[in-house]
């Protein structure tokens, strides 16, 4: 029965590769999962709210767990195996975006030499995935970066996107056709959506404008972004800058951001929707 489930979750993702024009997805940034059980059983009732609205696949935006900066290899190990558990109950693909809470043993209360191999990012990229990448959807291109620089000195880190990235960017846009749609997915915004209601708040981060240079010439559709913990669907120039909220149990209740946000995209054209977070008691299945 599991080889079943899995052989026709293959065959949607190939049809959702080469067939069909109309497709949804669901960003998922800022869960900040871990094993205690009130963060565990929101959890569990995202899941039901997201398995119900039948979307093809799943974009996170970085801090999936919470958090890997202050463990060492054998416990980070098992969050993030941890998380693999939980998101595979949701029975679709997930891709995967890094986070700063994804960087393992970053804080000195770690334990871990910089040195190791596994600290820093080198755990994420063997357990989960690269920390950069694109793939193809139904003729829609999505490149999944990564938006934190790692401070090795102060033990710390900040928002940017490395020249390694800058480079493969470039080559990449180079082989894709200007017309294919195409999406952008950071965990750190390229535009903060503080900025908008605080004049000290700097609009565009790091590379921000490098980076959108690349995509000048594009038919770049829409930016996604996580780290803030706050929704924001601003229209600039034909392209939408989403900062998508956050769905982690300690986010403040009263306000708007408290969600995830729905993607249709018929016809090329795409229809975005801010859904709540679903808080009441759901009888999980």
């Amino acid at each position: 029965m599991r080889r079943l489930k899995i052989i026709l979750a293959l065959f949607l993702h190939a049809g959702l590769v080469f067939g069909q024009n109309d497709f949804s997805f669901v960003f998922l940034p800022d869960l900040h999962l871990n094993t205690d059980s009130a963060t565990e059983a929101n959890f569990d009732r995202l899941t039901v709210q997201i398995k119900n609205l039948r979307p093809d696949f799943i974009l996170t935006g970085g801090d999936m767990i919470y958090t890997a900066k202050s463990l060492n290899e054998g416990k980070a190990t098992a969050l993030f195996d941890f998380m693999k558990v939980k998101f595979r109950k949701l029975n679709m693909p997930v891709y995967y975006t890094i986070g700063n809470h994804e960087i393992t043993g970053l804080l000195p209360e770690s334990g871990m030499e910089i040195s190791n191999s596994m600290w820093g990012k080198g755990l994420y990229e063997k357990k989960i995935t690269k920390r950069y990448y694109s793939f193809s959807i139904s003729g829609w291109k999505f490149f999944l970066l990564d938006g934190i620089k790692i401070l090795e000195k102060e033990r710390n880190y900040t928002s940017g996107v490395d020249s390694e990235q800058i480079n493969w960017l470039k080559k990449e846009m180079e082989i894709t056709d200007k017309n294919t749609p195409t999406v952008i997915v950071i965990h750190t915004p390229l535009l903060n959506p503080h900025a908008i209601v605080n004049s000290k708040s700097h609009l565009l981060s790091q590379n921000s404008e490098s980076i959108l240079q690349i995509f000048k010439d594009s038919n770049l559709k829409v930016v996604l972004e996580g780290h803030t913990h706050l929704y924001m669907n601003l229209l600039f120039e034909g392209i939408h800058y989403i900062s998508g909220g956050s769905t982690s149990f300690a986010t403040d209740l009263t306000k708007y951001s408290d969600g995830f946000v729905l993607i249709k995209v018929k016809n090329n054209v795409e229809e975005i929707q801010f859904v709540p977070t679903d808080r009441s008691s759901v009888k999980l299945k």
